[in-house]
């Protein structure tokens, strides 16, 4: 590890390079001190400075222009204008929140997202809409249908703000059918996290609009969520669409929902079920009312009440299906039936209840609903189109982002615009992939994406490795392709990339690679990362394992069981040995006394 005062000696030879006009190796030298770059201090302004007299000197003009404007130079503009890239300038009015100025620069670089982006934050709700116009037209998006639904999307926007409600929604219905054809495609290509997003604008365009879409969005993503087995994500949404539903009284959509998630609860052992079938039954009973006050058909609030009284007759609550039988008594039905109703009421009458447990879905694992904007923001990120040094230009001049990543920001443009050939070598990808991940943030892995089609295997495996330290779930989706690279060391890279990546939301990909390979080692590794998830998902998938999984594999699950440190670890383990018997019952319970040892 450089030491400070190993830095303070490497700038001493960076700077007597300089001075015997060795940029080359001063340049070298820089580059081996940014590796190790932890915080803005006097070092890294002299470190920025030194990087200024190469660029100076090799005539690297965009690369200076950057410096100035992560300094906040008053001389930003004029070497961003040097530079001779609109797209640079246009930083610099950004920087100094001149957006109708950023968003001329822009659209000078035919960069039309970006311009609209712009004057939409000037309040120029027209300008902005002749851009996202102009970019709708673009022929790079015939093929693009994700892109060209969320430009849709914002095309839809800038239409109501203008008022223009009826080509609004035609424009919305346009992106709605694109999100569609687009998530569709993405999962044919088993890239759900893609169609993931897909959904969640969709999502989006149902809170401000029909109830029909909102519902679209949201049982497509809780359909997504089983598939990738994250029970208490799909909990969470069934939770925020009930909220919604209920928020627009369609109450009987409401019912129909919590009883979907009792029938989820019950089938996946969650101990959630009586309080969505008691959630169902309130919903079902003031539906029935509701659409008693409004002349229903008497048939249709027959329909609601018997719903609600098979929700209680699970719950035991039979004092409430008697107050339920004497409603649907004085309903205009046929004699016959109300009769029934009547002989029904008087049995249940005389039955005492037997409450069932209620266990309600806790707070703390309710999440917050809100998404991240991704129609703006994956726009950028096709117009960037995977340029590491204009990626970058997002992170290292946004002061929103902590000063390091910032700083690991700018190191890794500087290195695009000063160190990269016109025809780059395999050596140059590899540190430029390097300087990526030292970023560590999410905007790193579309470059990255593009780096990895690279034909040279070396590059593709310094992809693989750069992503052990980049912790999202759409890491993943390049990690799989390692792993199935035709390249050995490509794929030893990969399953290295599965033994470190273990985070909260590396649990589905992780359970999907141990489904779907048949690779030993890459089993193994995923089912260690997964025991280091610190989720109750991965606590079921590891007891689901000891369970009914190979030898191998369950030898590994009962060392991670054993050593498992969630605080209901030990709650789940005895829940499933309550469940087993014989054998298996008894090797659960040995875990339980193993994990008190």
């Amino acid at each position: 590890m450089t030491t400070n005062l190993d830095r303070d000696a490497v700038l001493r030879v960076v700077e007597r390079d300089i001075t015997s006009n060795n940029f080359a190796g001063a340049l070298q030298g820089l580059w081996r001190v940014a590796e190790r770059i932890r915080t803005i201090d006097p070092a890294f302004s002299r470190q920025l400075l030194l990087f200024n007299r190469c660029f100076a000197a090799l005539g690297k003009t965009r690369a200076i222009a950057s410096i100035e404007l992560f300094t906040t130079s008053g001389n930003a503009l004029r070497a961003a204008q040097q530079g001779g890239d609109a797209r640079d300038v246009a930083r610099v009015y950004v920087a100094q929140k001149q957006h109708a100025l950023a968003a001329e620069q822009f659209a000078n670089a035919g960069w039309y997202g970006h311009a609209a982006i712009q004057l939409e934050l000037a309040k120029d709700d027209r300008g902005a809409h002749a851009f996202w116009l102009k970019l709708a037209s673009d022929p790079r998006l015939t093929h693009e249908l994700y892109t060209r639904a969320l430009v849709y999307f914002n095309l839809s926007r800038s239409l109501k703000r203008l008022s223009d409600n009826t080509a609004a929604r035609k424009t919305a219905i346009e992106s709605m059918r694109l999100l569609e054809a687009a998530a569709d495609e993405f999962e044919g290509r088993g890239l759900r996290e893609r169609a993931f997003d897909c959904y969640q604008v969709l999502l989006t365009i149902g809170r401000d609009g029909a109830f029909e879409n909102l519902a679209e969005g949201y049982l497509n993503s809780i359909r997504i969520l089983k598939q990738d087995h994250l029970k208490y994500y799909v909990l969470q949404y069934y939770e925020d669409f009930q909220a919604q539903a209920f928020k627009r009284a369609e109450l009987h959509a409401a019912a129909t929902l919590c009883r979907e998630a009792a029938e989820f609860c019950f089938r996946q052992r969650l101990p959630y079920a009586s309080y969505y079938k008691q959630k169902a039954a309130d919903a079902y009973i003031e539906a029935a009312r509701d659409a008693q006050r409004k002349g229903a058909p008497a048939q249709m609030v027959e329909n609601a009440y018997s719903a609600a009284i098979d929700m209680l007759n699970d719950l035991g609550s039979y004092t409430r299906i008697h107050a339920v039988l004497s409603s649907m008594r004085e309903l205009q039905l046929p004699e016959k039936r109300r009769e029934r109703y009547a002989r029904l009421g008087e049995r249940y009458a005389a039955v005492q209840d037997h409450p069932a447990r209620i266990v309600p879905f806790p707070n703390h694992l309710k999440m917050d609903a809100a998404y991240p904007d991704v129609w703006r923001l994956d726009v950028l990120e096709w117009e960037h189109a995977g340029d590491a040094g204009e990626t970058m230009g997002e992170v290292a001049f946004d002061t929103a982002w902590p000063d390091f990543t910032r700083a690991r920001a700018l190191m890794c443009r500087l290195f695009a615009q000063s160190s990269l050939d016109a025809d780059p070598t395999a050596a140059q990808l590899e540190s430029l992939a390097a300087h990526l991940g030292r970023t560590e943030v999410y905007v790193a892995l579309a470059p990255l994406e593009t780096l990895y089609l690279n034909p040279d295997a070396a590059v593709r495996a310094s992809v693989a490795r750069t992503l052990r330290q980049l912790y999202f779930k759409r890491s993943f989706t390049t990690v799989i392709a390692a792993l199935n690279d035709t390249s050995e060391s490509v794929r030893t890279e990969g399953l290295a990339a599965v033994s470190q990546l273990h985070f909260t939301h590396a649990f589905d990909a992780l359970a999907r690679i141990l489904r779907e390979t048949n690779d030993s080692a890459v089993r193994t590794a995923a089912l260690m990362s997964i025991g280091k998830v610190q989720s109750l998902e991965a606590l079921d998938l590891l007891v689901s394992v000891f369970i009914q999984g190979d030898r191998g594999l369950r030898d590994v699950a009962r060392k991670l069981l054993i050593d498992a440190e969630h605080s209901e670890s030990r709650d789940v383990i005895r829940r499933a040995a309550d469940e087993e018997v014989g054998e298996t019952r008894e090797a659960l319970l040995a875990v339980i006394k193993a994990r008190g040892r």
